[in-house]
């Protein structure tokens, strides 16, 4: 028990048995050019700095390293509070915040970054990571540590604090299957902690992040419309592309290629794209079937950049004509989300582009004899119309009142699947319309609003 906070927090380093030529170095290049600056990063720890008591302590950590089979990982992301605080784009690295500052090594710190040290050997194999040099030049942190000290830095000090926050633990992805990851985790880590401080509180996450993040700064915002412009383009090449008898994963290809081409890192979740009856279903995610004549395909697909994701979602005929039947049930679609991005006003209630929204599709339902009560609205739109977007698609936030430079998602739809209790000329009938949308002191600005929306338009964008 004495290491499990060790092994429950840190993944694994890789052991390396072959050495490089005496004197290998490889160069070190940051992946982000003209990003969030260090000094924003700074101004976020100085936040929490001030905003908590000198008698606790904050510890943040970098995602873990996810491991597929034998020595192949998945792709690695970063943790996005860890990211939000740090700018630390690497695995095996912890922040520690301690308000009020203490005596470390002959200086007051008041942050310490924990990092893996650098070496040649490693590095061969994964390629180059941010090490203890890395932190200062780059991040500008004063005082940084190797990752194998935190445990003893840590309980140095401990005494004298009643509080340990995290801001979320990582997902302990080499325990094994048979056990309960998340409650395992909390309840070994306090179990370890309190033998030596009975009287600690131990929070594992920190709400006040959720605050922070959900106001955008403007280089947030900047990276924001640049993911967006780059999903934007993807969309259009999807539309202009897209043919009957195309697969879902080639209209996929198609989008993410434009990404990739555009500079996008990665997608900011995985790529739905359903057709026809695969278009009912919200998540989406095979992209297997093979499109026909009529289908109507739904593409709900955003591009990530510099770790800020869009989330854009487009309905279109793949033979580039809607259907009278379509067509009816896009429109209703178009007025709901018309009236949700209206209501995206600084001061309303988070779900008051939801309450818009709905009430535009129960409407046009009930005129299209789809339903015969309001409460049957529910059937056929069945999720909320908005969520925070940013770091992650499903951004961190406090969902009270709209405040400015803040962005969420409008994205209602209707969905229609085949047996339905409606005429059958309405099944397979899937549609959402999703634009990422900037809270501002006016009106909200539409960031996805070059991307054609109207009926008119898509179709005229796909003769071309």
């Amino acid at each position: 028990m004495k290491n499990i906070l060790f092994i429950l927090l840190f993944t694994f380093a890789i052991t390396v048995v072959n050495a490089q030529p005496p004197g290998v170095r490889f160069d070190y290049v940051y992946p982000y050019k003209n990003g969030i600056p260090k000094s924003r990063f700074k101004e976020r720890r100085d936040n929490i700095l001030s905003t908590f008591s000198t008698k606790s302590l904050i510890l943040s950590f970098s995602a873990d390293i996810r491991n597929r089979q034998n020595d192949v990982d998945y792709e690695y992301r970063q943790n996005s509070n860890f990211w939000y605080l740090t700018g630390m784009p690497d695995p095996g690295a912890a922040l520690l915040l301690i308000p009020g500052g203490t005596l470390y090594k002959g200086k007051k710190v008041h942050e310490i970054l924990f990092v893996t040290p650098r070496s040649p050997d490693r590095e061969v194999w994964v390629g180059t990571r941010l090490g203890l040099n890395e932190a200062d030049s780059i991040l500008g942190f004063s005082t940084s540590e190797d990752i194998s000290l935190l445990q003893t830095v840590l309980k140095s000090m401990l005494s004298g604090k009643d509080t340990l926050w995290f801001t979320g633990l990582p997902t302990i992805s080499f325990l094994p299957p048979i056990l309960d990851k998340k409650i395992f985790a909390e309840s070994e880590i306090k179990s370890y902690l309190h033998k030596d401080y009975p009287d600690l509180w131990i929070k594992n996450s920190l709400p006040h992040l959720n605050t922070m993040r959900e106001i955008k700064d403007d280089d947030e915002i900047r990276l924001m419309k640049k993911a967006i412009d780059i999903s934007i383009e993807g969309h259009k090449a999807v539309m202009q592309q897209a043919k009957p008898g195309m697969n879902e994963y080639e209209i996929e290809a198609i989008m993410e290629y434009t990404f990739k081409r555009l500079g996008a890192e990665d997608v900011g979740y995985p790529s739905i794209v359903g057709s026809e009856y695969n278009a009912c279903i919200l998540h989406y995610i095979s992209n297997r079937k093979q499109t026909s004549s009529n289908d109507l395909i739904l593409a709900d697909c955003g591009a990530e950049y510099q770790n800020y994701t869009a989330d854009i979602t487009r309905t279109f005929p793949v033979n580039g004509k809607f259907t009278k039947e379509q067509a009816q049930i896009y429109a209703i679609v178009l007025d709901a989300q018309n009236a949700g991005i209206k209501a995206c006003k600084k001061g309303n209630e988070f779900r008051a582009p939801h309450n818009a929204a709905m009430e535009i599709i129960t409407k046009g339902l009930l005129e299209l004899g789809i339903i015969t009560t309001a409460s049957q609205a529910r059937w056929y739109f069945m999720h909320g119309t908005s969520h925070y977007l940013g770091l992650d698609v499903h951004d961190a936030g406090t969902f009270k009142a709209l405040q400015k430079n803040s962005v969420i998602t409008v994205e209602p739809g209707i969905y229609i699947p085949k047996d339905s209790p409606c005429d059958k000329r309405w099944w397979n009938i899937g549609i959402r319309i999703e634009d990422d949308i900037l809270i501002t002191d006016g009106d909200p600005i539409n960031l996805s609003e070059a991307l054609p929306r109207t009926i008119s338009e898509i179709e005229e964008l796909m003769k071309n």
